[in-house]
Order: C-alpha cells, then structure tokens, then sequence
C-alpha cells in the first residue's frame, strides 16, 4: 500500500479518560461509525482504574466487526476477571502504559501470570525528560523477561504536554547503550524517525513521512479530532458531527496536503528521503509553522 496517497485514513487513535469526558460523546454511534468507514485498526487508550464504561461499550460494539484492536491501559486496571473480560471481546493486544521501569517491571509479572489468555500483553512506554534515559533498560528488562512486544506511543501534543525530543548527542549515547540489546526478536513499533535512528541507526524509517490525517486520525477524549496525537490542529468534534463529515472536509484535505510537503528548509538536505522532514505535529507545535523542520533534527 502507497501510504503517500491514501484517500481515507486506516488507522485511528481514540484516548478515554474520566466518564464525565467520555459521557459527552456517544461511543457506540462513533465505534459503529468507525466500522462503516473501514478503518483496519483501533488504538484505544483508557488509563482509568477500573476501566471505563465507555470502553467497554466500544469493545463490545466492536468485538465481532472486521477491525484490530490494541487497548493501552494502566498497570493496576489488569487483573483476572478484566483479562477474561478482554478476552470476550475481540482484544487483539494489550499494551501496560509505563513511565517508569517498576511499571515494565509489573507488566512482566502480568505477562507471566496471563501467558494462556490468548492476548499479547506488552508495553507501551511513554517517553519523556525522565524516562528517557532508561530506555535500554527497558528494552533490555522487556528481552529477559519475554516480553516481544513493545511500543513507543505518540506524545499527545493536543494536551497541555510539553513538547520533548531527544538531542542528538543524547541520542547517540543510548544507540551505544541500545548495542548491548538483541531486539531483534522483539516486535517494536516506533512512530518518531529521530527515535527509530536511535534504535536502528542503519535502517530508513518506514511509513514514507509524517502520516498525520493521512493514514491515521486521532479522537481526544473530549471528542475533538485531530490529524495524530501529536499534531495540535483541530479537524472537528464528534460533539457537533460525525466523523465522516470531518474526514471528508476540505479543510482536513488542505492540511493534508500541507503536511505532506517537505519542509520548505528540509529540500536540499540528502537525507530527507528518510525522515520527509521529521514530525510535522513536533514542527507546528515548537516553531508555528508547518513549513520548519522538525526541531528534534539539529
């Protein structure tokens, strides 16, 4: 598939937090949209403990439809009846949001505990100024203790996060350190290039650029959509239309295209072919312009 030129996107991000956010929206009329408009995969995050009723209704809208679904959830929201829940459902994999190592640290000891449930169960590792550094040893904790799968999500740039990227120098430290780790058996998904160069300095980043709007869209838990979870332009709200109406505007076709144009300063540079300018959201969010490189490339 040419990711350069996707008419719909195929995958879709949606992040659940309290109910007084998810009760706003009607959860089953989007998830049944979501089907009608084919998307491949769903990515859905609730870190609530237990896990929100909302999520549970999406996962039972969803469960018998044509459609793969990861669900990130916090450590403590896992325990027997909730894997066994899961499990009804049509769960392809579950990923443990960790920020710290004691919470790859549990997720190993859930992996052990649910190995016969017949779900994936994984880390999703959030990387920031102080998490970081511990990233070979998070990789190198998932390896000896049989955990193959391990994800680096997107930062959520629609929140009141501070942008964060690794410096370069930063970066070549932990490739060094990241030398000691045969992660080739492991299945790692990395969405930012300069942290996919940290891990596989040889490799070229796969995806063909930055796929905000493209393929992938993201619902926020207030119901505004956006082009990923890292870029800060609003395409609409699923409080006010459906999400065919936002897929399908103008103005998201526009900022699409906007996106997917190098950098006006990244078009001389050789090694544009293997980043397309770096994370568009990262760029509009540090520098207001989608026309700048992404900062992270210094």
């Amino acid at each position: 598939m040419n990711l350069k030129e996707l008419a719909f996107p195929i995958r879709i991000y949606w992040d659940l937090t309290s109910e007084h956010h998810n009760s706003v929206m009607d959860c089953k009329a989007i998830s049944k949209e979501i089907v009608e408009l084919k998307f491949f995969t769903l990515n859905l995050l609730d870190t609530g403990v237990p896990l929100s009723h909302s999520c549970m209704e999406i996962l039972e809208t969803l469960k018998s439809e044509m459609i793969s679904v990861t669900l990130t959830l916090a450590p403590s929201a896992l325990d027997s009846s909730t894997i066994a829940r899961l499990s009804e459902l049509n769960v392809k994999e579950i990923l443990v949001n960790a920020s710290v190592i004691s919470d790859v640290e549990r997720t190993a000891e859930l992996v052990r505990q649910y190995k016969n449930s017949g779900i994936t169960i994984g880390v999703s590792y959030q990387v920031t100024k102080d998490s970081y550094g511990a990233i070979p040893e998070a990789a190198s904790f998932c390896l000896n203790n049989h955990i193959t799968r391990l994800v680096f999500p997107m930062q959520r740039l629609t929140e009141n996060e501070d942008c964060f990227y690794i410096a370069r120098e930063e970066g070549k430290e932990l490739t060094e350190q990241l030398k000691e780790v045969d992660i080739s058996t492991m299945n790692i998904t990395i969405h930012d290039p300069f942290l996919w160069k940290i891990f596989y300095p040889e490799a070229a980043f796969p995806g063909g650029g930055c796929q905000a709007g493209n393929s992938m869209v993201y619902i926020a838990p207030d119901g505004l959509v956006y082009p990923c979870p890292s870029m800060p332009e609003k395409l609409g709200n699923l409080k006010e239309t459906t999400l065919k109406k936002i897929l399908t505007a103008d103005s998201k076709k526009e900022l699409v295209k906007s996106i997917r144009k190098a950098p006006e300063e990244c078009r001389e540079c050789p090694d544009l072919s293997g980043c397309m300018g770096g994370c568009s959201g990262r760029a509009l969010e540090l520098n207001k312009s989608l026309k700048h490189r992404d900062p992270a490339c210094t």
